[in-house]
């Protein structure tokens, strides 16, 4: 190890397994480190408090001040960001035979998933909790949107990052075992929600969800285990059958390529998909069926979900993630037809298969979409570029049940939404291709 006092950063060189090069910045004075902090934090909690003194006084929320606060948790997290960077900023360079790798090292949370899922868990359960208490719609916004950071914090991107790490056989089935299970809990939830609500109230019904996210977790926090095999000295599973003709890569990839904006807008355009499951209930009730048979329709697309999952898992193993992505793309496109057909004709067994196999949109969402971006950008870049991806993806679930909503009630018909449905699945098709000749040619390989 090499220091020089005040001038110059600490280097680290480390030999183990290969070549680990640390380049540690100098630390900023404390006095300016606390009046960035200071900002960071009061920019990211006085628009809160804000919020919840207008909800509370039922003045509403203007959309300019939404606006504002949406700039003001940017700016709050590019200056939490300096902070850490400047606090304990780290550059770390690992070549391992042929691969180069770089990495930026902010420190907080680093290879500590269990931090990260306490933080998120608490939030959520913490903001669930209150809710119970809510006496105004703009609060029950408010903390829906704190909910929903928290479960964003531990959801998708850091499930799907340990599934990455851990795995590099078989990396399909275990995507597509863990993932399942998201289906499996709606399944058991949704009537046992029901029942307590009918029972004990939504207020305490909210609050025994609350009791039951932190029980659901603890397991993970209790149990050890790291995010990177390698710090419990093992070997991801199938590491061993890695070729060794890989190419040098620098783990710092360009985001702003053909083949990422591509797929960001291929995740775009499928989970603004899924808020079909949500309205088959309007489906129903559209024709004339009873609302009890619409919650059948969700009770079966929720047993697709699950038998999808699972089944592109497999398949990606089997074939490659592009085919079984192409696969359960075509086969949500044929239960679309199906819908289409059964409104058309109001015919039920169409719409109970129909809806059946339309929990397929589920398994390209979580699980086609996570194994395409590391098939696309690799292990290295996993994390950066799917932090960005599974941003969209909710973006896309969260629009897409408003905008079917208005878009049923200016055609007062479902019909145009599968159709418009079948034209995402084209323009998705088309983009694949795109992003295949990309990555196969001289483009952003």
């Amino acid at each position: 190890m090499e220091t020089k006092k005040s001038l110059t950063p600490i280097y680290e060189l480390e030999l183990s397994d290969g070549i680990s090069l640390k380049i540690h910045v100098k630390k900023a004075k404390k006095g300016i480190l606390s009046i960035i902090l200071f900002f960071a934090l009061s920019i990211f909690f006085i628009p809160i408090i804000v919020c919840i003194y207008l909800a509370t006084t039922s003045e509403g929320i203007p959309f300019g001040f939404i606006i504002t606060c949406t700039v003001g948790f940017l700016s709050s997290g590019y200056l939490l960001k300096l902070y850490l960077w400047n606090k304990y900023g780290t550059e770390v360079f690992i070549i391992k035979k042929k691969n180069l790798v770089l990495y930026y090292d902010y420190k907080l949370f680093k290879d500590n998933y269990k931090k990260i899922l306490l933080i998120g868990s608490l939030l959520s359960s913490i903001s669930t909790w209150m809710m119970s208490y809510s006496t105004s719609v703009y609060l029950f916004y408010i903390l829906g949107i704190l909910r929903g950071i928290g479960v964003g914090i531990y959801g998708m991107v850091p499930i799907t990052v340990v599934i990455t790490n851990w795995f590099d056989k078989k990396h399909g089935l275990a995507t597509s075992l863990a993932l399942s299970f998201s289906g499996l809990s709606g399944a058991i939830f949704s009537p046992l929600l029901s029942s307590w609500i009918t029972c004990y109230g939504w207020q305490m019904t909210y609050r025994f969800m609350a009791i039951c996210i932190l029980v659901l977790v603890l397991p993970a926090l209790i149990v050890p285990w790291n995010i990177d095999p390698r710090k419990e000295h093992l070997l991801p599973y199938g590491y061993q059958s890695r070729k060794e003709t890989t190419k040098v890569q620098n783990n710092k990839i360009k985001l702003l390529t053909i083949s990422f904006l591509c797929m960001c807008l291929f995740t775009l355009l499928h989970t603004s998909i899924t808020g079909i499951s949500q309205h088959l209930s309007g489906v129903a009730v559209s024709i004339h069926l009873s609302v009890t048979i619409g919650a059948t329709f969700m009770s079966f697309t929720m047993i697709g979900n699950i038998s999808t999952k699972l089944l592109i898992g497999f398949l990606s193993d089997l074939l490659s993630p592009i085919k079984a992505v192409i696969m359960m793309i075509l086969t949500n496109c044929f239960s679309l037809g199906l819908l289409f057909l059964g409104v058309i004709h109001q015919e039920i067994m169409l719409l109970y298969i129909g809806s059946f196999m339309f929990g397929s949109i589920y398994s390209v969402g979580a699980v086609g979409i996570p194994m395409l971006t590391r098939y696309f950008f690799g292990n290295e870049n996993y994390a950066r570029t799917y932090s960005f991806i599974g941003f969209l993806t909710n973006v896309g679930s969260a629009s897409s049940l408003t905008l079917i909503g208005y878009l049923y009630d200016f055609t007062q018909s479902y019909q145009m939404v599968f159709i418009i449905a079948l034209c995402f699945h084209l323009i998705n098709l088309i983009l694949l291709v795109v992003i295949c000749l990309r990555y196969n040619g001289v483009g952003d390989k």
